[in-house]
């Protein structure tokens, strides 16, 4: 596909900066945002899990070769190289040699294999969920009687705590893809309760990727990399529908694997972020090809610390949202708990679940009740979801 000249402008201020966009690809994103600021990429300039360290990605075989030998060879360390079958590529991960920064190793990199797409490891935490009653269903008008899942869905989060009873109608596959030590599984497993939930969703089978731990520098984070190896996971096993209720900054990796899967059929769900309206777009939410979902109050009213743009797509409960937890009453709140009943409203349709991420998309807008200005805007999207279209009995 030609670049267009705003992708041109993004990849040269991207490059500038240690962060670059995806190189020319079959299916090109069809963003509905202008590219990030010279100042939100400056500001995302250190949210790296390893400052030290490159990803590229690039096709498998002779390519992979060629770059894998052309880095050694000017002083990079493999690190590792992880095949993504289902994304079609290859991912290597070298540490800097110096006197690099990020964006002489972009450089370096994309210049001995011009099919490779390099950049820095990102950062992607959860967004945070601060611990109303149990209005959620009855806000969206969920029907009284499960709807059963239409196939199988896919989570990118923290490890899920899947002994608890609110999962005994539940299969999780749980994998993990996280550095380090594994982060604590509340945000995964509170998000998954949503997702699951069995008054809700019935006959679910969750894969669950663990890609939260303690990275290099101590914080509790994803690195791009799990990310990217998260999705080829999903897309290797048939999973058409995935739940990311994680935010970062924009990262040309991530938007390459996303781009690709959702090339193969997949449908990305994810939370704009907890940052506040005034923030700079949050990622993967504000890729074209994902579903952006805001947070909405028992009310109806903006979630405050929910990030505004025109990429939000729709808006979901996701303030004091009460979760099925046994023997306590546990609220969660945060666009990461507005995400999963998204997730849950596609897995439930089976005209919907597998469908491209357009027709999804149209389809929330015609069950929302629209909030704030008239029509779309860029505070609640198209509006709050209704009730799914259609409902398999659970």
């Amino acid at each position: 596909m030609r670049q267009t000249a705003r992708h041109r402008r993004l990849t040269a201020l991207s490059t500038a900066l240690g962060l670059g966009l995806a190189l020319g690809l079959a299916g090109c994103a069809d963003y509905r945002l202008d590219p990030p600021s010279a100042e939100a990429l400056r500001a995302d300039a250190g949210n790296v899990v390893d400052p030290g360290e490159i990803v590229a990605l690039v096709p498998p075989g002779a390519a992979a070769a060629r770059l894998r030998e052309g880095a050694v060879a000017e002083g990079f360390v493999l690190r590792e190289e992880v095949p993504l079958g289902g994304l079609g590529l290859a991912m290597q991960r070298y540490a800097i040699p110096a006197p690099l920064d990020g964006a002489g190793a972009i450089a370096a990199l994309e210049r001995i294999e011009p099919a490779a797409t390099a950049g820095v490891n990102h950062a992607y935490r959860p967004a945070a969920l601060p611990a109303a009653l149990d209005y959620a269903d009855r806000l969206i008008a969920w029907p009284d009687s499960p709807c059963r899942a239409a196939g199988p869905v896919g989570m990118i989060d923290t490890g899920i705590d899947s002994a608890r009873p609110a999962f005994a109608g539940t299969r999780i596959t749980m994998k993990s893809f996280h550095r380090g030590a594994a982060a604590p599984m509340r945000h995964g497993t509170e998000v998954a309760m949503v997702l699951a939930d069995p008054g809700r969703l019935s006959g679910v089978t969750l894969y669950g990727a663990a890609v939260i731990g303690h990275s290099a520098r101590g914080a509790e984070e994803a690195g791009v990399d799990s990310l990217l190896e998260a999705l080829d996971w999903m897309a290797q096993n048939g999973v058409r529908l995935v739940n990311v209720s994680l935010a970062g900054p924009y990262n040309k990796l991530l938007d390459r694997g996303i781009d690709r899967a959702a090339a193969h059929g997949m449908t990305i769900v994810a939370a704009v972020g907890n940052d506040g309206a005034a923030a700079h777009p949050r990622y993967p939410a504000a890729l074209g090809n994902v579903i952006a979902v805001t947070a909405v109050d028992a009310a109806r009213q903006i979630y405050p610390m929910a990030v505004n743009g025109p990429f939000v797509d729709i808006a979901a409960p996701g303030v004091d949202v009460l979760l099925p937890v046994e023997g306590e009453t546990r609220f969660a709140t945060g666009t990461s708990i507005a995400a999963p009943f998204v997730t849950a409203w596609l897995a439930a349709d089976p005209a919907l679940y597998g469908a491209p991420p357009d027709r999804q998309r149209r389809a929330l807008g015609q069950s929302a009740a629209d909030l704030g200005a008239p029509g779309p805007d860029p505070v609640f999207g198209a509006g709050l979801i209704g009730a799914p279209a259609s409902c398999l009995p659970g």
